[in-house]
C-alpha cells in the first residue's frame, strides 16, 4: 500500500510538471505571436500594397509593348481604373455627326471618345463658327474628345468644299500627282494640316494609301495612283506633316482595296493572293506605321485569302497581322461599321460587338447610340470581357495624353 502511494505521488508530480511545462510553452508561443502596433499595421497594409502592385502588373500586361504611346500607359491605366463600364464604352466610339442638332448633347451623354464631322455638319458655317462649335464639343464631355475631319481632297472632304474655305478647295491626291508629281500632292497635304489645325481639328481620316491602278477600281479616284515605293513615301510624308501640326493621321483602308473592281455589291470580296496583298498593298501601311501613324483604319472588304468569313474590320486575323507582322502599336479604328449590313460576317453577333472582339480600339459609327447599347449588352452578358474594354481604353487615353488632347 505504501509503495502504491509513493508511485501515485511520483506520477502526479510528473503530470503536474508536464502540465506546467505545456502551459508555459503555450503562453510563450502566444506571446511571440502577438504583433506590435507597427507589425499589426504592416500586416493590415500589406494586402493593399500587394493589391496595388497586382493592379499595376495587370495593367502593364494588357499593354506591354514599347509603342508610340507607351510613355503614357501608366497614367492612362490609372484613369481607366476609375472609369465605369459605360464611360469606357463611350470612349471606344467615334460618332459621326452628319448635321444632327442633338449631337453635342449625345456626345456628352454617352461620353463618346470623339466625333467625325461630315461635310453637311458644317454647311453654311464660317470659319469662326466652325471653331466655336469644335470648342464647345471639346468642353462638353468628361473626357476631352477627338475632333475628326475626313479631308482626303477631291470628292471626300469635310471642310474645303465650302464657300467659307474657298482658298482651300483641295483636289484629289491622284489629280495633284498626275499634274504636278509627288511635290504637288505633298504641298496640298501641308496646307490641309495647317487648315485643320487652325480650325481646332485634331484628327484627319486620311491619307488613303490603297494601291489602285485602273479606272474601274474602287479606290481609283481617291488614291495617289503611283507605284508602291512612291505611295509609301507619300504615306510617310502625310503622317509626319499632319502629326507635326497637331492633327493625327489615319492610314486607310487596311489591308488595302488594291485592284478590286468597283461594284454595286454591299460587301466587296478581294480574291487576290495573300502574297500580293502583303508585298504590295501593305507596303505603304508599313511606311506610315514606321513614321509613327496614330491610327490605322480597317476596311469593310472580305479578304478571302486571309479570312473568308469576316470583313477586315470584323476579322481577328487581319488585326493580328496589323499588330504582330506590321508591329502597329497605335489605334485601330473601323471604317464606318453601319454603312451597309455586315451582319452576315459578324458570327451571329452585333457588328459592333464583333468589331470590339476582333481587336478594334475604336468604332466609327453613324448610329453611335446603337453601337453603345450593343457593346454594353455584350459586356453585361459576358460576350465581351471587361479586360478587352480596359485594354482599348488604356490605349485610347494614352493616345489622348500623347496628342495633348488630355492636358
Amino acid at each position: 500500500m505504501k509503495k502504491f502511494v509513493i508511485v501515485s505521488i511520483i506520477l502526479l508530480t510528473i503530470g503536474i510538471g508536464a502540465f506546467a511545462f505545456s502551459l508555459y510553452h503555450f503562453i510563450g508561443v502566444e506571446k511571440a505571436k502577438t504583433a506590435t502596433p507597427d507589425e499589426l499595421r504592416a500586416i493590415t497594409e500589406a494586402p493593399k500594397e500587394m493589391q496595388e502592385k497586382e493592379t499595376i502588373k495587370t495593367t502593364e500586361s494588357r499593354l506591354s509593348d514599347e509603342g508610340i504611346f507607351s510613355a503614357n500607359y501608366e497614367k492612362a491605366a490609372a484613369d481607366v481604373e476609375k472609369m465605369t463600364t459605360e464611360q469606357m464604352i463611350g470612349q471606344m466610339i467615334l460618332g459621326i455627326n452628319a448635321g444632327d442638332t442633338a449631337f453635342k448633347n449625345n456626345l456628352s451623354q454617352y461620353n463618346l471618345g470623339g466625333c467625325l464631322l461630315k461635310n453637311e455638319s458644317i454647311d453654311y458655317m464660317s470659319q469662326d463658327e466652325v471653331k466655336k462649335m469644335l470648342n464647345e464639343y471639346k468642353t462638353s464631355t468628361k473626357t476631352p474628345v477627338i475632333l475628326a475631319a475626313e479631308e482626303e481632297g477631291g470628292k471626300v472632304t469635310t471642310v474645303s468644299g465650302h464657300d467659307a474655305f474657298a482658298d482651300y478647295v483641295f483636289d484629289s491626291p491622284r489629280n495633284l500627282y498626275e499634274s504636278g508629281g509627288l511635290e504637288a500632292a505633298e504641298n496640298a497635304e501641308t496646307k490641309k494640316a495647317e487648315l485643320l489645325s487652325s480650325l481646332g481639328f485634331n484628327m484627319n481620316l486620311a491619307p488613303v494609301v490603297d494601291m489602285s491602278e485602273e479606272f474601274n477600281q474602287i479606290m481609283y479616284s481617291r488614291s495617289l495612283g503611283a507605284d508602291k515605293s512612291t505611295v509609301s513615301q507619300y504615306a510617310r510624308f502625310v503622317i509626319e506633316t499632319m502629326q507635326s501640326n497637331g492633327v493625327s493621321a489615319t492610314l486607310k483602308h487596311f489591308p488595302g482595296y488594291g485592284t478590286i473592281p468597283d461594284t454595286t455589291e454591299s460587301v466587296v470580296v478581294d480574291t487576290r493572293d495573300r502574297s500580293t496583298i502583303e508585298s504590295v498593298d501593305m507596303a505603304p501601311f508599313e511606311s506610315g506605321i514606321e513614321a509613327g501613324a496614330h491610327f490605322v483604319m480597317t476596311s469593310n472588304v472580305v479578304v478571302e485569302k486571309i479570312d473568308s468569313k469576316h470583313t477586315a474590320s470584323l476579322s481577328a486575323d487581319i488585326h493580328k497581322i496589323l499588330r504582330d507582322k506590321l508591329q502597329f502599336t497605335g489605334l485601330i479604328i473601323t471604317d464606318e461599321i453601319d454603312k451597309q449590313d455586315y451582319s452576315a460576317y459578324a458570327d451571329n453577333k452585333s457588328v459592333y460587338v464583333s468589331a470590339v472582339l476582333a481587336g478594334n480600339d475604336m468604332i466609327l459609327a453613324r448610329d453611335y447610340i446603337s453601337a453603345y447599347n450593343d457593346i454594353l449588352k455584350g459586356v453585361n452578358d459576358k460576350t465581351i470581357p471587361i479586360d478587352t474594354l480596359k485594354t482599348a481604353c488604356t490605349r485610347i487615353l494614352a493616345y489622348k495624353y500623347a496628342a495633348k488632347i488630355i492636358e
